[in-house]
């Protein structure tokens, strides 16, 4: 019952969260004509996690994972409304661009102590052994999520604006408090300690054994926590990037499709939501394809990105964003599995923190690179950088021994 509440609990939040995003990118566009600026507003969601990810990292084993997750979603309701009662407000654009700048900045570290408390509850709950089927199953039901609410806001941007977006997304929030304090009340986990899973004793059973297995596993890693670390969020840099990378640039390209079409951008950003769901799928088949996907899903987004080059028509564009999307989402997911699996007993908050400031700075980074390429060169000169890029470092990734025993982990 515990995995479904968490699922439950992750894709209201996804929905509420690509409600909001969709709308804030798109009112964004239509407000400042800036690329650039799109590409700025979508980065502060990920830099202020990044510090705070650095400084504050022991501080995410603490406390219960199920009153963080509470509290972190609270502060998202907050933000909400505040933004819908600024659009209603009719407010100048420079107070709203600053104004969403603020609460990007504000949601990214809220988000990072959600994450990491996320992770925390799903190994305390589900345990080692059952952790990539499940995470699995979150991660496709949260792309799914952000499908509808990538739609949803699609149709309330044509409809009745922006407002209504974030209003709905501040109730969604709610309703994601409302399912995780339901869980915290029944949750055995708060009890738990951190350096293990929760678990049901049968009587008979051994009381040792599943330290013993832990232990067990934890002795059979091949690298030491320092080097797992940084190759944790060395392996995480490219495709966390490249995913915000074209989330920044999907406003650019959706008005060089089709210009001004807001519902076009919503189908877009769906396309790239589905590819998500079917990473998500593929990942949970077996160990094996978690592998190939480590060790080719950046390369092959890199030629998936050449193919987005020339002007296609809008339905094969929205075909090609979804499976490009496919491919580097299912290397982020991947990096994320294997992140809560190799991190030590009781270092999951802390190893999970860094590994999402590491992703988030990239994030920032390459969300920044795009909306300047796309403002400078256009938007076929940002494809064309992405995809050299995600080949380059594929092309270093493969001549490294680190590498490719953290691939085959």
């Amino acid at each position: 019952m515990h995995k479904w509440a968490l699922t439950c609990f992750a894709a209201v939040g996804a929905v509420a969260e690509a409600v909001q995003l969709v709308a804030l990118m798109w009112t964004t566009l239509h407000l400042t004509g800036s690329a650039s600026i799109v590409g700025v507003v979508n980065a502060l969601a990920y830099l202020p996690g990044v510090i705070a990810g650095v400084a504050l990292r022991q501080a995410f084993d603490r406390g219960s994972a199920i009153t963080t997750l509470s509290r972190t979603n609270w502060v998202c309701v907050v933000f909400s409304l505040m933004l819908a009662a600024a659009v209603v407000a009719e407010m100048p654009v420079q107070v709203l661009i600053t104004l969403f700048c603020a609460s990007q900045a504000a949601l990214s570290i809220a988000k990072l102590a959600n994450k990491s408390a996320l992770a925390r509850a799903l190994r305390q709950i589900i345990g080692r052994p059952d952790l990539p089927a499940v995470q699995g199953r979150i991660s496709s039901t949260t792309i799914i999520g952000g499908v509808i609410g990538s739609g949803v806001s699609g149709l309330f941007l044509a409809l009745v604006g922006p407002a209504w977006c974030f209003a709905a997304a501040g109730a969604l929030y709610a309703v994601s408090v409302l399912l995780i304090r339901a869980l915290g009340r029944g949750d055995r986990a708060d009890k738990v300690p951190d350096g293990g899973p929760a678990r049901t004793v049968r009587p008979g059973t051994p009381q040792g054994g599943a330290s013993s297995a832990i232990g067990a596993e934890s002795a059979s890693q091949p690298l030491d926590g320092g080097r797992l670390l940084a190759l944790v969020l060395l392996v995480s840099i490219p495709s966390s990037g490249a995913l915000q990378y074209v989330t920044a640039l999907l406003p650019s390209y959706a008005n060089a499709v089709v210009p001004g079409s807001a519902p076009f951008y919503s189908a877009l950003d769906i396309a790239a939501m589905l590819g998500g769901v079917l990473a998500g799928a593929l990942l949970g088949v077996s160990a094996r394809v978690r592998r190939m996907v480590q060790r080719y899903a950046l390369v092959t987004g890199g030629v998936l990105c050449l193919l987005l080059v020339p002007q296609w028509p809008a339905v094969v564009s929205v075909l090609l964003v979804g499976v490009a999307a496919l491919v580097i989402t299912a290397h982020v997911v991947g990096m994320q599995i294997a992140t809560n699996q190799l991190a030590p007993d009781g270092q999951i908050g802390r190893y999970m923190a860094v590994r999402n400031a590491g992703a988030g700075l990239a994030k920032a980074v390459f969300s920044v690179a795009a909306g300047v390429l796309a403002q400078l060169g256009g938007v076929q000169s940002a494809w064309i950088t992405l995809a050299c890029l995600l080949i380059a470092v594929a092309t270093i990734f493969s001549l490294s021994p680190g590498w490719r025993r953290f691939a085959a982990a």
